[in-house]
Formats: C-alpha cells, sequence, structure tokens
C-alpha cells in the first residue's frame, strides 16, 4: 500500500502537473516539495509543514483536511503513537450528551483556574491561526518563494549580502571613480532605491550596519568626517551626501563601494563585476 504523498504524488503526475507550476502559483520553495512527496516532513516545524502540504494539495484538486489527516497518521506512526479513530456520534449520543450538557454545565463542574488555563490556550491559538493567515496571504502576493529561517519565514528573493570574503572570491573591481564635492560639515547620507536592495555602511569609528532597503523607502545616516557604504546593486537607486546627488553611483545589476572623505571633500565609488 502506498503512503498517502506517494498517492499525491502520482495524482500531480497523472494531471501532468510540473513542480514548478505549483512552486509558481503557491511561492513554496521546490526543495520542500520535493521534500514532501519523499515523506520527509522534518524538513520544516510542524506548523509550516501544515501550511504548506494543504496549499500543495489544494493545487491538485485534492482534499486538503484528509491529506492534513493522513500526516498525522503517518507522523504518529512513525514515532511509535497510536491515533484514535473518529468517532461517530449517533443523534441518541448526541442527544444524551446534549441532556448531559445541559445538567453538567462548565461553571459549574469545572474550577476557575482550568476556565482560565483554557481561555489562555484559546487566545494562544487564536494568535496562532491569525498568524498563519497573514504568512499564507504574505506569501501568495509577495512574488518570492518562502523560506523558514530560525523559525521564521523570509522570503526567497531577498538581495544578496555582499561580505568582503564574496567581493574578493566571485567579483572583480571593474572601475573606481573618485571626485570632488562641494559640500560642507554636518555631513548626512541618504539613499532611496525603486528596488529591493541590501546595504551595509560604516559611519566615522561606529560599528558596521546593514539592512534591506524596500522599494520606495529611504535611509538616512548623519555622520562626522567619513561614510563607507556597500550596496548589492545600484539599479534604481540613488545616493545623496548633504542633498548632492552622486551620479557615479550609475545603475548596474553588480555590487558598489562608496567612499566619502571630508579631509578633502571626495567621493570615491568602485564598481564590481563577476569574475569570469
Amino acid at each position: 500500500m502506498n503512503e498517502f504523498f506517494t498517492e499525491l504524488k502520482e495524482k500531480r503526475l497523472s494531471q501532468n502537473i510540473e513542480l514548478d507550476e505549483i512552486h509558481s502559483r503557491t511561492k513554496i520553495n521546490i526543495e520542500y516539495l520535493k521534500a514532501f512527496e519523499s515523506g520527509q516532513f522534518d524538513v520544516l516545524p510542524l506548523p509550516y509543514v501544515r501550511l504548506f502540504l494543504k496549499a500543495y494539495v489544494i493545487e491538485l484538486g485534492g482534499n486538503p483536511d484528509e491529506a492534513l489527516h493522513q500526516l498525522e497518521i503517518y507522523l504518529a506512526n512513525k514515532e511509535g503513537k497510536r491515533i484514535p479513530k473518529k468517532r461517530v456520534i449517533s443523534e441518541e449520543t448526541s442527544s444524551n450528551d446534549q441532556k448531559d450538557e445541559k445538567i453538567k454545565s462548565p461553571s459549574s463542574s469545572r474550577p476557575p483556574s482550568k476556565i482560565r488555563e483554557d481561555l489562555i490556550k484559546g487566545v494562544v491559538l487564536l494568535i496562532v491561526f491569525l498568524f498563519a493567515i497573514f504568512i499564507i496571504k504574505k506569501i501568495n502576493t509577495e512574488d518570492s518563494a518562502a523560506l523558514v529561517n530560525n523559525g521564521e519565514i523570509v522570503l526567497a528573493d531577498n538581495p544578496a549580502i555582499i561580505t568582503d570574503d564574496i567581493l574578493t572570491n566571485d567579483y572583480v573591481e571593474a572601475v573606481s571613480q573618485t571626485v570632488a564635492m562641494t559640500v560642507t560639515s554636518p555631513y548626512k547620507m541618504k539613499i532611496i532605491s525603486n528596488e529591493r536592495i541590501w546595504y551595509s555602511m560604516r559611519a566615522d569609528t561606529s560599528a558596521e550596519q546593514s539592512g534591506i532597503l524596500l522599494p520606495g523607502e529611504e535611509y538616512s545616516l548623519a555622520f562626522d568626517s567619513y561614510i563607507q557604504v556597500r550596496l548589492n546593486q545600484t539599479a534604481g537607486t540613488t545616493l545623496y551626501i548633504n542633498g548632492v546627488e552622486v551620479d557615479e553611483l550609475g545603475n548596474y545589476s553588480h555590487p558598489a563601494d562608496i567612499q566619502f572623505f571630508s579631509d578633502p571633500s571626495t567621493v570615491t565609488v568602485k564598481h564590481y563585476i563577476p569574475q569570469r
């Protein structure tokens, strides 16, 4: 007898549906889809497995509730646990239960501490449910794949982080330009981008800071005499120092380093291209 995940794969193949199609519609990382079809459900925390498996089954036109039930049975058998059978409640039993509930109400039979405990559990479950809805909407509205990093969902198309080692090993310096700027203290650097970019910067003697700038956002930082900025790309990005645009930044899909010195007041822009 085939496992349920094998049957799901056969159902997909019988409909001539490629994993790339499911990935494109659900934004679920294709490696997770392959893992599910192989019965490797330990690649993600269980809440995310349930979410992704449900979306996958819906794309196949299957019954997501039945698939989740089969998942629980499979995981329980794998861990040596027993799954109770579904209980079929007759009308007579249901009627007797309703009578019992009328006779024995929760408020009269359960201690206050138990009621509070159940209320807390209910609130926690509600928060988890709302979070799950938020995650599914985010996956479906963002043009990116879903990944899990330290228990948190992030987007697969996050810009590349350009460390010194990556820059040395994977890129070569293509061009370096140094120009004078007619700006005076106090200094302020501002980045505006129409693209999703990664940046890092170090101002004066402060520690390096980095982050991701979303389309339409801007980032500003004041400094005394020196600042170094690294971008994973300059496409769609504009950089200003005291309101003066650094034209040498250009519009390229490769990394760049920008250095400003107050004495003399100059800016150096270095562009890098991938090694061949």
